[in-house]
């Protein structure tokens, strides 16, 4: 699939915070709600983490068998991803410190501390070192930080087939749309699952290409698919931060129980088998079904409700 490089139109924000009232029921169902909000912040830390990996992947892979000319463009739709998700976590934080900036993460929010320090500064401490060593692409902390932002796409893709799943496809998307309450959280989480599932082939392949290993093997779907997997994890607790900034009271068991949740549980145990490129026939044309639904029907209508929103709220 052909990557694009989407804008988020002026409009979306302007909605998200009309009249300067953030309404978090972007979904009808409260707790899917909160999940998706608390996923924003989870998915901004991730991006800009694989921002961090791509400069390294820019610096270390010089040789034109082993890089992918498609990195660059993954990683540029990755920084756009990070900045439309700070603009919506910047409403629902608004009153609050500003996360803080660490010595490898532009932005750490408090309840993201303990995945800033369990995961993304080991690793890239581990390839500083390597690197003061002499050692690039075959160092041992490259290969996992590459590994790393390869299983988080192929979750994300997981997510991508279950938001649209849930809410777009199979005659949902007008019902949706007339019960959203923030037009704006919806659109942006569409955009943003849209390019994950056109780009969500090229990590895999780049690890694949470098170290001549398949990526998805019996022993990481066992640990990621069949048993609580990195998303998940960062996801709930995110979660529950953001309810407790908006004044809800949720709890583990709604998150996991949840439609949202489980579905993309299910679409990963379902999909992500051992070999997983996302390039197999079934899936490749769900990605491009969904991609092209996205592109030439539902954003565009999307975007005209928006647009009605505004101007009935400006009067």
């Amino acid at each position: 699939m052909e990557m694009q490089f989407r804008s988020v139109p002026k409009e979306v924000y302007d909605v998200m915070d009309l009249n300067e009232k953030f309404n978090y029921l972007w979904n009808p169902d409260s707790t899917s709600s909160l999940i998706g909000l608390g996923s924003s912040y989870v998915l901004e830390f991730f991006e800009f983490y694989g921002e961090r990996i791509g400069d390294y992947y820019d610096e270390f892979i010089q040789d034109p068998v082993l890089k992918d000319e498609r990195f660059p463009v993954f990683v540029d739709q990755e920084k756009r991803h990070a900045a439309a998700h700070r603009k919506l976590n910047n409403f629902i934080t608004k009153g609050i410190a500003s996360p803080a900036r660490e010595k490898y993460h532009p932005r750490v929010y408090d309840f993201m501390y303990g995945a800033y320090k369990q995961f993304a500064e080991p690793v890239i401490a581990g390839i500083e070192k390597d690197k003061a060593a002499g050692k690039k692409y075959e160092g041992e902390h490259f290969k996992e930080a590459v590994r790393s932002v390869a299983i988080f796409e192929s979750e994300v893709c997981m997510t991508g087939f279950a938001f649209f799943d849930n809410l777009f496809d199979n005659g949902r998307f007008e019902a949706v749309l007339n019960m959203s309450s923030n037009l704006g959280v919806l659109y942006l989480l569409a955009y943003h699952y849209a390019e994950e599932m056109e780009h969500c082939c090229v990590s895999i392949e780049a690890f694949e290409t470098i170290y001549e290993e398949q990526l998805w093997t019996k022993k990481l779907i066992d640990k990621h698919i069949n048993n609580s997997d990195l998303l998940s994890q960062q996801v709930i607790l995110s979660t529950l931060h953001v309810a407790r900034m908006l004044g809800q009271d949720i709890s583990i068991q709604q998150i996991t129980e949840s439609l949202a949740f489980q579905y993309r549980i299910q679409a990963g145990k379902k999909y992500i088998t051992e070999g997983f490129n996302a390039r197999e026939p079934e899936i490749l044309a769900r990605r491009e079904y969904l991609v092209n639904r996205w592109d030439n029907e539902w954003e565009p209508k999307l975007l005209e409700k928006i647009k009605s929103k505004i101007n009935a709220g400006s009067h």
